[in-house]
Order: C-alpha cells, then structure tokens, then sequence
C-alpha cells in the first residue's frame, strides 16, 4: 500500500482537526486511504474499489495517520472528515485518459468512482487507490478543473455530499 494516495490541494480555509473512529481487528488504514464506515457506524475500513457511490457507501474521510489496530486487536484511526469543499489529488487509473489537457478537461464534470487496486471484492483490503474516468450519475465523485502541465500524472477532485456519512 503506497500511503498518501490522496492528497489534500486545496483544504477549507478552517479545517478542522481529526475525528478517531474505531476500527476491527484486520485490515489497517494508511494515511491518505479514503475512509468508509459500516452501515451500523461503529467501525470503519479501507474504502472499497468502485466507490463511493452516492446513497450506498458512506465515507468518512481521508485517514489522518495510520490505524492502530493489528490482525487480532481492534483499534483506531484520525480520520480528516469528508468535505465537498476540499479539491482532493489522486493518481489516474489509466494515466493516458488524463494526460493532455483537452483529455482532462472533456472530462472536468465527470462523476467517478476510486479504484483500489488490491480488492476487486466486496472485503476491505489495504490497497493503492486510483481515480477510474468512467461517467455515471450516482459515483461519488466529481473531477474538478487542474492544468496538468502545473500538477502532471494527478487528478483532482471532490467528494459529493451524498457520499458522506455525516451528511
């Protein structure tokens, strides 16, 4: 797991501190995972490839540092709540759909989802996230302007609120 695969571009003005959330014996967070909860809100994991999709996965954020918990102890991790106000960078899935910028900016507006390239499963894994270019009403989402020529081999983007679990 490459750590700090999203980073923050442009943050609130007034960002708050940390949330620490809870998380099951298991799989760590890394710092920079996107963070989702379980439905029950009681602990949360390494987000899911193909998410967040609006209404279905809930995230809480991006992990602030790494989670505390081991293969057979429970544990927790800073978690830096989830915005539609911040511009999130992440690395493209496939880097020859984003690199020119009239093939960024064609899909500047585009609804995606987050890759991990580990889990292709519905079971939270460590992985490396990835920005996947594929339209779609309800991904969570949404690609932002960036000059690629100023910021090369990155996406930028924002979280919808539909996809956060405080909203």
């Amino acid at each position: 797991m490459a750590q700090s695969d999203l980073l923050y571009y442009r943050a609130r003005i007034a960002q708050e501190g940390a949330i620490v959330y809870n998380v099951a014996a298991g799989t760590p967070i890394y710092a920079g995972d996107p963070v989702q909860v379980n439905l029950a809100g009681t602990v949360v994991y390494p987000a899911l490839t193909n998410t967040p999709v609006v209404g279905t996965n809930y995230f809480v954020g991006i992990a602030a540092t790494n989670s505390t918990n081991t293969s057979s102890a429970a544990g927790s991790v800073d978690v830096y709540a989830l915005s539609s106000k911040d511009v999130i960078l992440g690395n493209p899935d496939v880097a020859a759909s984003w690199d020119t910028q009239s093939e960024y900016d064609a899909l500047v507006g585009a609804r995606v989802l987050l890759k991990n390239s580990v889990t292709i499963t519905a079971t939270p894994t460590s992985g490396t996230y990835t920005v996947l270019a594929s339209d779609s009403t309800n991904n969570g989402c949404v690609v932002v302007p960036l000059n690629v020529f100023k910021v090369p081999g990155k996406v930028a983007f924002c979280f919808r609120d539909g996809a956060n679990y405080l909203a």
